[in-house]
């Protein structure tokens, strides 16, 4: 125990201190917010520095279990929104949606870390610690030497699973897990956001493509961030161990009218825009379709390249946390019952 205490103070100090942003105006508009300063693709006239304070890597229980079943632990991928706050918006849409459905005799607990710039591998360290000392304590509460968690992972937030995991401790609290929307070998869509833009300004079609860049980042599409550089096609994260047993979550944007018409009534309506905003430059720059079949954010080869997966045609990236129908898939996976 005093080996994670330890590991913990070493975490959360790293974790847990101000920081800036940075925010490009053109006028009294602003157009574009970066975490580090930029050599901008787009004309401005003033650059203003903000403080901000990192989330602490933390989990928070949102409901105590009531019997010794795993309870479920959400996991939320890279958000652009931390620099204003801890609950951001995606956060709560999260954690409410699970809370509505989620039947109330299983527990359920939300991790939040620092997304944008702390390394994945010092949040999973934190993530262990926090796992582990909870999990003992239900332990104790139930008297259930065996009780552990399940995990249900959105994007990002699967890469911090993965490194986790190399814990040997770390596993034995591990019962089931969901990895939902995660890029598990990259997105071209971090490519994009972390190369250099000046490349493209010979493009016929730059003006869209920059345009697009813009109001999907003002919007929260993005906060231009280094731990989009986890996220790159072609990167390489720590193995899942075998005696794991996970089920990846994959989603793909179907751009008829019709599918997307209902996505937009039953879901959320800012987050589908956006996500075909950026599936459309997508499109553009990697027509391969191994890329076009995606998800708004993660082509479907990436969420789906390790073991067992379930692909929900219809939906995009964003319903991972907020639609009905999958969170019921979930609760079903986790506990082998049908939710109504």
């Amino acid at each position: 125990m005093i080996f994670y205490l330890s590991l913990f103070a070493i975490a959360f100090t790293s974790i847990t201190y101000g920081a800036k942003y940075y925010v490009y105006y053109n006028s009294l508009v602003p157009i574009y917010v970066s975490l580090t300063k930029i050599e901008p693709f787009f004309e401005y006239s003033k650059v203003v520095e903000y403080d901000w304070e990192r989330p602490q890597a933390k989990i928070y229980e949102l409901r105590k279990p009531k019997n010794d079943a795993p309870s479920i632990l959400l996991i939320h991928g890279i958000d652009p929104y931390e620099i204003y706050g801890t609950w951001t918006r995606y956060k709560a849409i999260f954690r409410d949606s699970w809370t509505k459905i989620l039947p109330e005799d299983y527990g359920l607990y939300f991790f939040i870390y620092p997304s944008l710039d702390i390394p994945l591998e010092e949040s999973a360290d934190a993530l262990v610690v926090e796992v582990i000392n909870i999990s003992q304590k239900l332990r104790e509460d139930y008297g259930n030497e065996n009780l552990s968690f399940n995990i249900y992972a959105h994007s990002m937030g699967g890469l911090l699973v993965r490194y986790s995991l190399q814990n040997e401790e770390f596993r034995k609290y591990v019962n089931k897990i969901i990895f939902a929307g995660t890029p598990h070998i990259g997105s071209p869509l971090a490519n994009f956001i972390v190369m250099n833009k000046n490349l493209l300004k010979l493009r016929k079609d730059w003006e869209f493509i920059k345009n697009v860049l813009l109001i999907s980042n003002i919007s929260g599409g993005y906060t231009y961030a280094p731990n989009y550089n986890y996220l790159v096609y072609g990167s390489n994260h720590p193995e899942i161990p075998e005696d794991i047993e996970f089920l990846n979550f994959g989603t793909v944007i179907m751009q008829k009218t019709n599918t997307v018409f209902e996505n937009l009534r039953t879901t959320e309506f800012f987050s589908t825009t956006g996500l075909l905003f950026l599936k459309s430059v997508t499109d553009i720059l990697f027509p391969d379709k191994q890329f076009t079949d995606n998800d708004g954010m993660v082509p479907i080869e990436s969420a789906t390249y390790y073991g067992n997966s379930e692909i929900f045609r219809g939906f995009d990236h964003a319903d991972l946390v907020m639609s009905d129908i999958i969170i019921k898939k979930a609760i079903e996976y986790f506990y082998g019952e049908k939710v109504k």
